[in-house]
């Protein structure tokens, strides 16, 4: 993965709305940062189709609540050819953001990967990734536990891969 040289590694989450998956997964990883004192990394996120501005989802932001972190302050940004370029690692909940995101810029395929595959061998085949099986589902127009999934399934991808994160920017 190669480094943009600003002596930080900056890493950003990027799904629809930028209204609960990626703020999800932001607000987690930050969590994290700090509590490991981790200074030199830049977490954030995007959405593909995103209303600029926009507050996280009320049921994100109870879920994110009663897993101890705060999506209350969180607003949604469109993802930019700029977040793109400046980005160490983008991480997409789904294939659609992905094939956005290569769309976008073409050079982004060497640091742009989706959340559940990140760090692990890319076996599964395109069938695979097509039907859905690396994404993670999009919980808006589902009620609480749509959202309880969502936040479980982001949580548990993001202690899975934090190991690989911490060497990254302590190498960056």
């Amino acid at each position: 993965m190669k480094k943009t040289g600003k002596g930080r590694f900056e890493i950003l989450f990027v799904c629809t709305g930028n209204t609960c998956r990626s703020p999800m997964a932001e607000v987690l990883l930050k969590k994290m940062m700090k509590e490991k004192v981790v200074k030199n990394f830049k977490v954030s996120s995007a959405g593909t189709h995103s209303i600029p501005e926009a507050p996280a989802s009320a049921l994100a932001v109870q879920v994110a609540k009663t897993k101890g972190v705060d999506l209350s302050a969180h607003r949604s940004r469109q993802l930019t050819p700029k977040l793109i370029e400046r980005a160490d690692l983008i991480l997409a909940m789904s294939q659609e953001h992905l094939d956005f995101i290569n769309q976008m810029n073409k050079r982004a395929k060497d640091k742009a990967t989706l959340l559940k595959l990140f760090g692990r061998q890319k076996s599964g085949s395109n069938e695979q990734r097509d039907e859905g099986v690396f994404n993670i589902k999009d919980p808006i127009g589902g009620g609480l536990e749509d959202f309880e999934h969502s936040f479980s399934e982001i949580q548990k991808e993001v202690e899975r891969i934090f190991p690989e994160l911490l060497r990254l920017a302590k190498s960056s």
